[in-house]
């Protein structure tokens, strides 16, 4: 994204010292400051948007590392952002499609079902969801679904997409995105319901 970082809608004397340093150093371009300020503050919520986005813990990890790389390349290069939250998602967007495009074409080499799920009750930024135990049921029965299904889901829920915006990045049509969403909703609802939660 290009354009000068917004002054927050507190003044800067409110913010906390952690994020006035990260402002500083994105805005003087000093990549080795800001890459372990970005790291620190928003390593989990990238991962997690990974993780789900991918369905298993290695893929996330290995995306995670992918932004975060590409994020000190672009603030060495002066990149101007707006929203570094904003940002960083839209990068962690992006590899995640590459990584689903390419498990297409290429062989995948975890099982969803072999590995540990991760929960964090406590990110704010998490869908209200009932309770701690709605959250894991929820993470599983996403993790039921095939990739593409999972994927297109969290496109427009989680990033509140367009059927078009995601038909953009997909390359498939908005009407057979409606059709994947609708089956897919109907697929998390059973199971969810299954497992004890009405969603």
């Amino acid at each position: 994204m290009r354009g000068a970082l917004p002054r927050p809608a507190t003044s800067e004397f409110e913010l906390d010292e952690e994020e006035r340093r990260l402002i500083d150093a994105v805005r003087a371009s000093d990549a080795a400051v800001a890459l372990p300020l970005l790291m620190g503050r928003y390593q989990l919520t990238v991962y997690r948007y990974c993780r789900r986005l991918l369905g298993n813990d290695a893929d996330g990890q290995d995306v995670l590392q992918i932004v975060f790389l590409q994020a000190f390349q672009a603030i060495q290069c002066r990149a101007e952002i707006q929203n570094v939250r904003a940002w960083l998602i839209g990068i962690a967007r992006n590899r995640c499609l590459d990584r689903l495009r390419w498990r297409r074409r290429g062989p995948l080499l975890v099982e969803d079902a072999d590995l540990e799920r991760i929960a964090d009750p406590d990110d704010p930024r998490e869908p209200p969801l009932g309770d701690a135990r709605a959250r894991e049921v929820l993470d599983t029965c996403l993790d039921a679904l095939d990739a593409r299904s999972r994927a297109v889901v969290l496109l427009r829920f989680h990033d509140e997409l367009s059927y078009d915006a995601i038909s953009r990045l997909t390359g498939d049509t908005p009407g057979a995105l409606r059709v994947r969403v609708a089956r897919a909703l109907v697929a998390l609802r059973r199971c969810m319901e299954r497992k004890g939660e009405a969603p």
